[in-house]
C-alpha cells in the first residue's frame, strides 16, 4: 500500500463526514412520522432506504439538489406508505442547510488548516452549502458543489474541477469521506490519497482500499499533524 504523505490540500465530502448526515437525517424523518403517526418502521431504517433511494437517483441524470431531497423523500413515503404533502417535501429540502456538524468537526479542520488547505467536494447546491458552512464556523480554502460541476459523486467530474480550482494534480491532494462508494472508491481510482472516516464503523462494502482510516476528524486531524511534523512542515 502507498505510503501516506503530507497532502497540499486535504478535499473533505462535507454531509456524513464534517456534518452529521444520517444522525441529522434520522432526527428528521423521526419527527416527521410522528407528527404523521407513523410506527410501523424506526426512523433509522427509513433513513437508510431514502440513502439507498438517493445515491441511484442521483446517478440518473443531474438535478438540483434541493430537487433531489424533494423527490427522493417522496419516493421513500410512497414505498414505506407514509403520508405526505407538498409542504413536508419542501420542509425536508429546506432543513440540509441546517443540518448539525458533528462535535469534532469544527476544531480538526482548524487543525488541519495549519498543515494543509482544507476544501470541500460536495453532493449539494451552492445555496445550501453556504447555509451548512455557516454551521460549521470554518473559512474554506475552495468549494466545489454538484451545482458546479454539474454532477454528483461518484462521478470524477468534481474531483477533477477540484483540482482545476486549485492548480493541483490528484496526486498533491488526499481526499476524505464517509461515503465509501460516493468518495473512497472514485478518489481512489483517480490516483488521489483518500483517507475513510469511518464513524459508523461499517463493514467495507467492496475491494477497495483507502490510504488511511480513523473513526473521526480529531483522530485524521492528528495524523496529518504528525506527518507535518515528521516532514519538518509543523
Amino acid at each position: 500500500m502507498e505510503k501516506l504523505r503530507l497532502p497540499k490540500a486535504v478535499s473533505f465530502d462535507n454531509f456524513g463526514t464534517i456534518i452529521d448526515w444520517e444522525g441529522e437525517i434520522a432526527k428528521w424523518f423521526e419527527g416527521f412520522m410522528q407528527r404523521k403517526g407513523y410506527d410501523a418502521y424506526p426512523a433509522k431504517v427509513v433513513q437508510r432506504r431514502w440513502e439507498e433511494i438517493q445515491f441511484v437517483y442521483i446517478q440518473i441524470e443531474y438535478k438540483p439538489y434541493f430537487t433531489v431531497l424533494q423527490e427522493t423523500m417522496k419516493l421513500t413515503c410512497n414505498e414505506f406508505g407514509i403520508p405526505y404533502t407538498k409542504q413536508d417535501a419542501e420542509e425536508f429540502a429546506e432543513s440540509m442547510g441546517h443540518w448539525q456538524p458533528f462535535p469534532d468537526s469544527h476544531d480538526a479542520l482548524l487543525e488541519l488548516k495549519k498543515y494543509t488547505k482544507i476544501t470541500l467536494i460536495t453532493n449539494t447546491d451552492n445555496d445550501i452549502i453556504k447555509e451548512s458552512v455557516k454551521q460549521i464556523g470554518v473559512e474554506f480554502d475552495d468549494i466545489v458543489t454538484a451545482e458546479m460541476a454539474g454532477a454528483y459523486k461518484p462521478s470524477y467530474k468534481g474531483f477533477e474541477l477540484s483540482q482545476k480550482r486549485l492548480g493541483l494534480t490528484a496526486h498533491d491532494i488526499l481526499h476524505a469521506g464517509f461515503g465509501f462508494k460516493y468518495d473512497i472508491v472514485p478518489g481512489t481510482r483517480l490516483g488521489y490519497q483518500t483517507a475513510w472516516i469511518n464513524r459508523q464503523g461499517e463493514a467495507r462494502p467492496l475491494n477497495v482500499w483507502e490510504t488511511v482510516m480513523t473513526g473521526d476528524l480529531k483522530t485524521f486531524a492528528q495524523v496529518i499533524k504528525l506527518l507535518a511534523i515528521e516532514e519538518g512542515k509543523a
